[in-house]
């Protein structure tokens, strides 16, 4: 579960990104609320406005990333490996090298 808090911090700084730069560039700029900065008649609002979009856009994918990467880890470390089979049937490097081989050498026929 830790390892998701990133992913939802990163969904809700997309998500008040993206509402706040809806706010900047549809309402008229002596309509802004004052929680963002209104009643200034001078201002650059539709840069914040911009600016705030690139933000969420930048949030959204990287949330999407992380919990991609994160899925294919959780699927990775579920998923039974070939590899990990043939070892623990074979044993350990030290259990083959203390035994005998099991086919002894014969010389080649002349």
């Amino acid at each position: 579960m830790k390892k998701w808090i990133g992913v939802i911090a990163l969904t809700v700084v997309g998500i008040l990104a993206a509402i706040v730069a809806i706010e900047y560039l549809t309402v008229p700029i002596h309509s802004v609320p004052t929680f963002l900065g209104g009643k200034h008649v001078r201002g650059h609002y539709q840069r914040r406005g911009s600016a705030l979009l690139v933000l969420a856009v930048v949030a959204f994918g990287g949330a999407a990333y992380w919990a991609v990467r994160i899925r294919r880890a959780e699927r990775a470390d579920n998923a039974p490996t070939a590899t990990a089979g043939a070892v623990a049937q074979a044993g350990s490097a030290d259990s083959l090298l203390s035994r005998p081989d099991s086919t002894p050498e014969t010389p080649p026929n002349q």
